[in-house]
């Protein structure tokens, strides 16, 4: 049956749920995109149709299932989300926001890669996506967008 799996890479992940669960382990996440060359970016399998998915928590021998609905954040080490060679991350602009979600507060950097005269951070939130991704230091921070309550973009001027 091992011919009918498909190949993943095993990334570290840390997972805040919506319960306020910490969870620290690894994701895994198809080893060729469908739309680029190379593996899978995390922010790309999370905006995927799949609602559950097999997480590794450090130490156990089996995986559980998660829902991504009840994720509030997932992070993966910025690394893991950039390629090099990649004309995509190039393009784009990259604005500072603070985001809210109840009583918690993330802020990084989000990358806007939208038409010109739609580049705004509200034009980039009303997208189609199920999670909104920052650049934090050394981290990606996926934020389930269901769970956002309120987001500032921090201008310098």
């Amino acid at each position: 049956m091992a011919e009918f799996r498909v190949p993943t890479n095993a990334l570290p992940a840390e997972i805040l749920s919506a319960e306020g669960q910490t969870l620290v382990g690894r994701i895994f996440l198809p080893a060729s995109a469908s739309r680029h060359t190379g593996a899978t970016r995390a922010g790309e399998w999370l905006d995927e149709a799949a609602d559950f998915f097999p997480f590794l928590p450090d130490g156990a021998a089996r995986p559980v299932i998660l829902n991504k609905r009840q994720i509030l954040v997932l992070s993966v080490p910025a690394e893991a989300e950039s390629h090099e060679h990649d004309e995509e991350d190039e393009a784009g602009t990259k604005r500072t926001v603070k985001v809210r979600c109840g009583e918690r507060e993330f802020e990084g950097a989000v990358l806007i890669e939208m038409p010109e005269g739609h580049s705004r951070v509200l034009d980039h939130l009303n997208r189609p996506s199920r999670f909104l991704g920052l650049l934090d230091g050394q981290r990606h921070v996926f934020i389930e967008m269901a769970h956002i309550t309120s987001v500032q973009e921090n201008r310098e001027g």
